[in-house]
């Protein structure tokens, strides 16, 4: 796949996550899916990729939501350095340091938007937020990867290079 394939794919997530996904609560949180499809992208199309997708959804993010402008990017912006972590290759499965990062990554950002909330005033319960929102959230990501994960891997596969069935 090339780059305009998943700036396409990005833009359709973004406009998702914003237009479509209020409409579905898992654990009563709202899945965040652009951070799920960018980590199922990293982890099953690399690096090189992820970096460039990574600042273009938060950035398209930040012009599409009611927050302000930047905030998505800055939320999104330390899941470029987690990107080294698929490349150590700790394990030789590539589904699950992405959960794991889907976890963190999810911990990060909606600290990030609790930490924004904070300093523009608004009161934050914040026992209450891990327990009702940051922990939820981090599931329902880790469960929504899986999918996604499968899904990205597979138009990723290069028809020529498989043998035929026999």
């Amino acid at each position: 796949m090339n780059y305009a394939i998943g700036l396409l794919v990005v833009l359709v997530a973004v406009i998702a996550q914003i237009a479509i996904m209020p409409a579905f609560n898992v654990f009563g949180v709202q899945p965040n899916f652009v951070i799920v499809l960018l980590v199922g992208w990293m982890a099953a199309r690399g690096r090189r990729e992820a970096l460039v997708l990574i600042p273009i959804a938060g950035f398209v993010h930040g012009l599409l939501d009611s927050q302000p402008l930047g905030l998505a990017m800055l939320a999104l912006a330390p899941l470029t350095l987690m990107t080294d972590i698929r490349e150590l290759r700790l394990v030789d499965s590539d589904l699950l340091p992405a959960i794991v990062l889907t976890v963190a990554a999810t911990v990060v950002y909606e600290s990030t938007i609790m930490v924004s909330l904070s300093m523009r005033g608004e009161p934050i319960a914040w026992l209450a937020s891990v327990t009702s929102v940051l922990v939820p959230a981090a599931i329902a990501n880790a469960l929504l990867l899986i999918p996604v994960y499968g899904l990205i891997r597979i138009a990723s596969l290069d028809l020529r290079e498989r043998p035929a069935l026999r």
